[in-house]
């Protein structure tokens, strides 16, 4: 058997070709803008979709709670779809299922039509052609810098709320939102399927000796055998040791509270400024403001975690978050554009340190040859966090009239999330039990 491990990298610098490694960072960075834009924009078809088909807002946001779920759920099988068939294939493939999902949705006439196309299809081809497999190719061409490289990779996802918000809300005011649908499936699948395809590009791997090929029928003691001479010892990680880690179900809680908050705040801001009397155009511009902030966030705390670790940069994205739950309860008090401003900085910086430093350390604690596998399952709290946010926002509405729980529970979750990553404590080295 063959073990495949990637090439190594001089600190700093891209495996072997230096053209290919920022290519791949650039196809991330616009093919999440593109995918993620799509989620994130949902907020202002929330509005939409509830004035024109009449339904509560949450079962109206229910629909990107189905979408997340399902966007976590996916992630195993996309971390062993990039190890069997690559990550250029698994994206072009997510690229499809997302064109097919998108213009079903433009047709739906019932709710739980929309749950099925929106929440289960357009969930599907966004996982695949989103966080895993883009992740795993900037892991593998960047293995020293994984923060700051993820960083800039990861902007794209706040490009895509800076450009998507305000554009989708202006395509949706003009043309309606079905047509805008339909809009967002043609433009996106014609720019994921041919990047993944023709642009993106793995290290090449090189057989080492005799190891393991596979995990489907591997145990601790048959890699501690195939361990690679001067690699560390933590590189035999696999999904089932890597299960019955303490350290990986505190980092999941991690995952979990801090995707919580983000989609909270993220999901039910637009929502929150229209009915404190902000005017939809300006409040899609506000959002645009969380897209500017976003993409500082990423590019700052990914570079930042690299340097002074990722429970001190995570902590301090914490502090933003809580700023902005503070502009908001002030805005409720006081309606004053510079306050929503500073919410958006606040916000969209506080949700820029998930994107690089959940990934980074995930790899931090379990790096392994078969981090896709890992990293997928991991993913899934991230992913149910950001459901239970989406969908408690607009339970706590309904359920209370106004907006002061939600505001409350987002506070007790930024605390508690860094919280559990110091006790994940990924500084510190984590080698895989040998049995």
């Amino acid at each position: 058997m063959t073990v495949q491990t990637p090439d190594k990298a001089t600190p700093g610098t891209p495996l072997k070709n230096t053209w290919h490694g920022p290519m791949a960072v650039l196809v991330a960075f616009i093919t999440l803008g593109v995918v993620y834009g799509v989620w994130f924009a949902y907020s202002v078809f929330l509005v939409a979709l509830v004035e024109d088909m009449g339904w509560s807002r949450s079962l109206t946001a229910g629909a990107i709670s189905v979408m997340s779920v399902v966007h976590g759920l996916a992630g195993p099988m996309n971390g062993r779809m990039v190890e069997k068939i690559g990550a250029q294939w698994t994206i072009a493939f997510g690229g499809l299922i997302f064109l097919i999902g998108m213009l079903l949705t433009s047709q739906v006439q019932t709710w739980w039509q929309l749950y099925i196309t929106f929440g289960v299809i357009t969930a599907i081809g966004i996982s695949q052609a989103g966080w895993i497999p883009f992740i795993v190719t900037v892991e593998r061409w960047y293995p020293t810098k994984m923060g700051t490289a993820l960083g800039f990779a990861m902007a794209g996802i706040g490009l895509g709320i800076l450009v998507g918000v305000p554009v989708i809300n202006a395509l949706i005011e003009t043309y309606g939102w079905r047509q805008t649908f339909i809009f967002l499936a043609v433009f996106g699948a014609s720019w994921v399927i041919p990047a993944a395809l023709f642009l993106l590009k793995m290290p090449e791997e090189d057989p080492v000796h005799e190891g393991v090929a596979s995990h489907e029928n591997t145990t601790s003691a048959d890699i501690e055998t195939s361990t690679v001479p001067n690699e560390p010892l933590y590189r035999d990680w696999i999904l089932e040791t890597a299960l019955r880690s303490p350290r990986f179900w505190l980092a999941g809680a991690c995952f979990l509270t801090g995707a919580c908050v983000a989609q909270i705040l993220l999901m039910h801001q637009f929502a929150f400024m229209v009915d404190q009397g902000i005017a939809k155009t300006e409040s899609s511009f506000i959002a645009g403001v969380i897209g500017i902030s976003s993409i500082v966030g990423q590019l700052f705390w990914g570079n930042l975690s690299d340097r002074i670790g990722r429970e001190r940069a995570y902590t301090m994205a914490a502090v933003c978050n809580l700023l902005a739950i503070g502009a908001l309860v002030y805005l409720s008090s006081m309606l004053a554009l510079w306050v929503a401003v500073s919410f958006a900085i606040f916000v969209g910086l506080g949700y820029g340190a998930n994107t690089p430093i959940f990934p980074a350390t995930s790899r931090d604690l379990f790096t392994s040859p078969f981090f896709p596998s890992i990293f997928g399952t991991l993913a899934i709290s991230g992913s149910l966090g950001a459901a239970i946010g989406a969908w408690l926002g607009g339970w706590l509405y309904d359920v209370t009239g106004g907006y002061s729980a939600m505001l409350v529970v987002s506070a007790v979750l930024a605390v508690v999330s860094p919280f559990l990553l110091w006790l994940a404590a990924p500084r510190q080295p984590n080698p895989a039990p040998h049995e």
